[in-house]
């Protein structure tokens, strides 16, 4: 089994389509062990729970604690899938494997979108119809590698429930450090959040914390806003 890379699915209440992301990703990857983070689901639990926790620690939490796992295995690098994507083709973790032992300089290897994702600020993961690796400012964290000891050399990702903030963070961090982070085009999945009666009051709240959070650890928030693609 490979041990450079540890892989999770972050799951809270994902029950059938995260058995699904579970069964597709074992089957595809046979050398890599495929773990489920269940984030205190209090109900449709996968039925391939591998790691649980007691309290539901929010986005933010739980990437940290896919973090943390892979640190207690004694991996270089997480890879965080999170349980409301859906593949387009097959997630061969082997490429990332040797992507970023080829290229050391690359902290976040991200897949591509479909064109009818919901990702409408993230426009440059839309799959651009090439197979390549893109440079790009940052990704977002649906389904991606990063590197763990990068993330750890900045202070690590910060408290926070909803984890808005930390894929600008890592690419300001990039950026000031000559780092890359790559959309691979060779990749593609859909996410489609449904829509509910409060999601601005939800994105209100996810505003302030990040607003919060990174004023006290930067002085302004405003100075991890995303960079150009250099």
């Amino acid at each position: 089994m490979n041990n450079r890379i540890f892989s999770v699915i972050l799951d809270y209440c994902g029950g059938k389509q995260t058995d699904l992301l579970y069964e597709k990703l074992s089957e595809w990857n046979p050398n890599f062990l495929i773990h489920i983070l269940d984030n205190a689901s209090p109900h449709n639990k996968s039925k391939y729970i591998t790691h649980q926790n007691t309290k539901n620690t929010g986005i933010g939490g739980g990437l940290k604690d896919c973090v943390s796992l892979a640190k207690q295995h004694k991996c270089r690098y997480v890879l965080i899938i999170t349980n409301d994507i859906h593949f387009q083709n097959k997630l061969d973790i082997t490429y990332f494997d040797e992507l970023v032992k080829e290229y050391p300089d690359i902290v976040q290897a991200g897949v591509s979108l479909t064109k009818n994702s919901d990702k409408r600020y993230y426009p440059w993961m839309i799959n651009k119809g090439k197979r390549e690796n893109r440079l790009v400012h940052h990704s977002d964290i649906l389904c991606c590698v990063m590197d763990i000891k990068f993330i750890e050399d900045y202070g690590g990702f910060p408290d926070s429930w909803s984890g808005w903030g930390f894929d600008w963070e890592l690419g300001y961090q990039a950026c000031l450090n000559d780092k890359k982070i790559v959309i691979c085009d060779v990749f593609k999945i859909k996410h489609v959040n449904e829509k509910r009666e409060n999601d601005q009051v939800i994105w209100n709240m996810k505003l302030s914390e990040l607003q919060k959070v990174y004023n006290e650890r930067y002085g302004s928030y405003k100075k991890i806003t995303p960079f150009k693609i250099r």
